[in-house]
């Protein structure tokens, strides 16, 4: 069964390409991928997503620059990011600006799932990975990074951040985040890249507010995020729903169905038209997921099957003697050292 991979617009890409001089030619990942300079001229031109991470770790290793995805945010122009970009910053005031952000972001990172959590005197700006694709630290540092640049330039605000949250373990460059982040603590192994601030900056009017132009390229964002979802499977929507909630256990078919604004007999009716169940593709990523946690030697079984939604290990040790005929988990995990 092929399950269509999410994917990232190729406007993600040039920050890193106009940094480092790279030509795109030259990059074999990009020849792979079948992408050509008139590609960079077409805003609808998307990458895979799990190739795009392969390309950010192979500039970091060819730059040398551990902090490339640092200073790829800082470095982003006015107009890199397209209609996301017009549509937010147009917008009346910061809090709008982010809740019409996290709305449109599949625009240019279908796997990126944003939210704005508001809690008495704070407010977080969350945003979750929904596959299994691993995330580079120049990944996370770029994606808060450019954030932060896009928020200072149309509000003009600076020390507002109070932590900053990021999923890798080890900083890239601590004075690099002290500048960037305005000295904001900064909580490394997050499960999700995060900013936190106080909620009294949602406020803060916009320099570009307008909100006839704001109605209008809504409308063309609502148009392309409508092009987008018709051109991706049904299956890889059901996929990156279920690897972003196996933790909370609701996977259940009525859950996704609902999710998805779709009956469950609509569901079941369009999965099977792709050649698949609900069910088959719960168990294929808790398959995928269980080979890549029994890597990590920190995990112990019992937080592995937590990890993968079973309610009891026991449940766990069935499904995957089952995956791998007849193979127990300490086997298989004996068998990698």
């Amino acid at each position: 069964m092929s399950v269509r991979e999410t994917t990232v617009s190729l406007r993600w890409v040039i920050p890193f390409i106009r940094l480092t001089g790279a030509d795109p030619l030259s990059l074999p990942i990009l020849l792979r991928e079948g992408i050509s300079l008139l590609d960079f001229t077409n805003a609808d031109t998307r990458l895979r997503h799990r190739a795009l991470m392969e390309l950010l770790e192979r500039a970091v290793v060819r730059t040398g620059d551990p902090a490339l995805g640092l200073k790829a945010g800082e470095s982003l122009d006015a107009g890199d990011l397209d209609v996301l970009e017009y549509a937010t910053r147009s917008c009346p005031t910061l809090r709008d600006a982010i809740l019409c952000a996290n709305r449109y972001m599949h625009l240019m990172h279908s796997a990126q799932d944003a939210r704005l959590l508001e809690d008495g005197t704070f407010a977080t700006w969350e945003v979750r990975i929904t596959d299994d694709v691993p995330q580079p630290p120049a990944a996370n540092d770029f994606a808060m990074t450019a954030a932060c640049t896009y928020a200072r330039r149309y509000t003009g605000q600076r020390n507002v951040l109070r932590e900053v949250h990021l999923r890798h373990d080890t900083p890239t460059d601590a004075a690099a985040y002290a500048r960037i982040f305005d000295g904001a603590r900064i909580r490394l192994g997050a499960p999700h890249n995060a900013l936190v601030f106080t909620r009294e900056h949602l406020d803060a009017p916009m320099s570009h507010a307008h909100a006839s132009l704001h109605a209008a390229y809504a409308m063309h964002a609502e148009s392309l995020l409508e092009r987008l979802r018709r051109s991706e499977s049904l299956s890889a929507r059901v996929r990156r729903l279920v690897i972003s909630q196996l933790r909370s256990g609701d996977v259940t078919r009525e859950s996704i169905a609902r999710q998805l604004a779709l009956s469950v007999p609509t569901l079941r009716r369009r999965l099977k038209e792709e050649g698949t169940t609900h069910g088959e593709l719960l168990d294929e990523v808790r398959r995928e997921l269980a080979e890549r946690y029994l890597a990590d030697k920190s995990l112990s079984l019992s937080e592995v099957a937590f990890l993968l939604g079973f309610a009891h290990v026991t449940a766990f040790y069935r499904a995957f003697h089952r995956w791998f005929q007849g193979c127990t988990p300490a086997e298989y995990r004996a068998r990698l050292e």
